[in-house]
């Protein structure tokens, strides 16, 4: 059954609207949802706070939401106040529940492929706390605590 040119819906009829819509609105919007439908697909969780003076330290798990007694790689990234990528620190980590008395969590970072690289492990739910000793010669100690509001159940 073919329908008559003049019987058209208002979105088959060609207008300018119909025209902007099909040719720059929808393939935009298409492209919006994509990126963030891949962003959430490829969750970490990440947490920064500022450090010598005008730098910055960021600590980025590979998993979000971190989960308990799963092995999962981090990463620690130092700018110092000038912005430079600070490479020659030696870091000492903790991992800590603030609520409770835990054994020692202290998880090792070596400098691999421009950060701080190494594994951790949470062995319970709930809110965590990431000390990190930045010793670097020259320089006095900075200490950056990161506060990790939930790690849950595996």
């Amino acid at each position: 059954m073919t329908t008559h040119p003049s019987h058209k819906t208002i979105l088959e009829k060609e207008n300018p609207v119909n025209k902007f819509l099909r040719k720059r609105l929808i393939p935009v919007l298409t492209m919006l949802m994509l990126g963030h439908a891949a962003s959430l697909l490829a969750a970490d969780t990440r947490v920064e706070k500022p450090a010598f003076n005008t730098g910055k330290v960021t600590l980025t798990f590979a998993e979000a939401p971190l989960k308990t007694m799963t092995e999962v790689p981090f990463s620690i990234e130092i700018l110092g106040d000038t912005g430079t990528v600070i490479s020659d620190a030696k870091l000492s980590i903790a991992l800590d529940m603030p609520a409770m008395p835990m054994p020692p969590n202290n998880p090792k970072a070596i400098w691999q492929e421009g950060a701080y690289r190494g594994k951790a492990i949470f062995t319970m739910a709930g809110a965590w706390q990431v000390t990190i000793n930045i010793q670097r010669p020259g320089y006095d100690q900075e200490q950056v605590v990161f506060d990790l509001h939930e790690v849950m159940m595996k």
